[in-house]
């Protein structure tokens, strides 16, 4: 099978869970699933100023890819966004493995 790239579309919480190991919750779920489908790495778009969700998706092993910007458009407002990547499958990896990010505690 030809490797593929997934794409998260949106992770959103409300504030009352912030902190709370939710987001890493559902990120594991996920993680989960794309390595079950054999993904070879997943992509997001994030606004440039979302510095919160921006460190989130850091932490949880994306990186930024240089160069990769986009412009969304709302309601005749202008948003920049960046895109990050992470890789699902490691040379070797086993597929459908245990979760490797943790929440913090």
């Amino acid at each position: 099978m030809p490797l593929r790239s997934a794409e998260l579309y949106a992770l959103y919480l409300h504030p009352n869970v912030w902190g709370r190991g939710v987001g890493y919750a559902l990120w594991n779920v996920a993680l989960q699933e794309l390595r079950v489908a054999e993904y070879a790495d997943v992509k997001l778009w994030v606004l440039e100023a979302n510095a919160r969700a921006r460190s989130f998706y850091e932490r949880i092993g994306f990186q930024l890819e240089p160069g990769a910007t986009r412009a969304l458009e709302r309601e005749g407002a202008v948003l920049p966004e960046v895109r990050y990547c992470r890789p699902l499958l490691a040379p070797g990896a086993e597929l459908g493995a245990a979760a490797d990010v943790p929440p913090s505690t």
